[in-house]
This record gives structure tokens, sequence and C-alpha cells, in this order.
């Protein structure tokens, strides 16, 4: 559950531009709505995802790189575990949308 979760925020922060700012506004209304426990957040995300195939695509191949070894406490330790609750998660998600703009930015015209 929690692991789902922290690679949705992994992505938020560093594949930004996965998310429109539609689908920003989308889940913070989404996220608002649960309560503050993991497994809530959890499923609200997991179904969020599953009517946004890229996003759950990413999350999928994060998910498999991440398959926890033998002995192993956490899945993909190439990933950072964040705060995993409502507060941090929204502040995530408000986050991706000035990383998006600014690599819009970056972002020759053609």
């Amino acid at each position: 559950m929690s692991d789902t979760v922290n690679i949705f925020v992994h992505l938020l922060i560093t594949q930004s531009s996965l998310f429109s700012q539609e689908d920003r506004d989308e889940l913070v209304k989404l996220i608002d709505k649960e309560p503050d426990e993991i497994q809530s957040l959890s499923n609200a995300i997991s179904d969020w995802c599953e009517e946004h195939p890229e996003v759950e695509k990413a999350l999928a191949e994060f998910e498999e790189i991440g398959e926890k070894a033998p002995g192993a406490k956490r899945a993909n330790t190439n990933i950072p575990e964040y705060e995993l609750d409502k507060k941090n998660i929204i502040n995530a998600i408000q986050q991706s949308s000035s990383s998006a703009k600014n690599t819009e930015k970056l972002t020759p015209n053609n």
C-alpha cells in the first residue's frame, strides 16, 4: 500500500509532465476528501491511476523494478521514502505543478 503511494509521490516529483493541471486539480480534490490513512489514500490513488493509463504504466514500471529482494525492508531503494499523509501528498501535487511550469519554460518553442 504505502509503496504504491510512495512511488506515486515520486512520480509527481520526478515526472511532473505526466500530470496535466486538470489532473493535479482532480487529485487535490480526491486526496482532500479521503481520510488521512494510508489504506484510503492508496485506494483512491490506485483508482485514479486506473483512469489515467500513462500514469498507471509509469507507476507499474517503478513497482516492477522495485520488487522486494529477499530480506529487503522496502521495494526500490532508489526511491526515497516520503512522508505519506494527506498534507504531504497534496504538497507534492502542488509542487509538481510548479515543476512542470519550469520544465515548459526550458523547452524550446518550435
